[in-house]
């Protein structure tokens, strides 16, 4: 499983660092990935998870 995430001007101009969401979710994934605050890709191998990772990067950019 894959993710690839792009942060925006106004994304990151709200707090979004795309690097640091692709961690969250990659992470709960069984992976990693990482990259800078306007693009980054990452991913797992626990697939079934994938819900949770969306939902937890969801969480994170709320709480901006």
């Amino acid at each position: 499983m894959t993710l690839v995430l792009a942060a925006d001007e106004s994304a990151r101009s709200a707090g979004a660092k795309a690097g640091a969401l692709v961690k969250i979710g990659s992470g709960i994934l069984g992976g990693g990935g990482g990259g800078k605050d306007d693009f980054a890709q990452g991913g797992g191998s626990e697939f079934t998870k994938i819900d949770e990772a969306l939902l937890a990067i969801k969480a994170s950019l709320s709480g901006m």
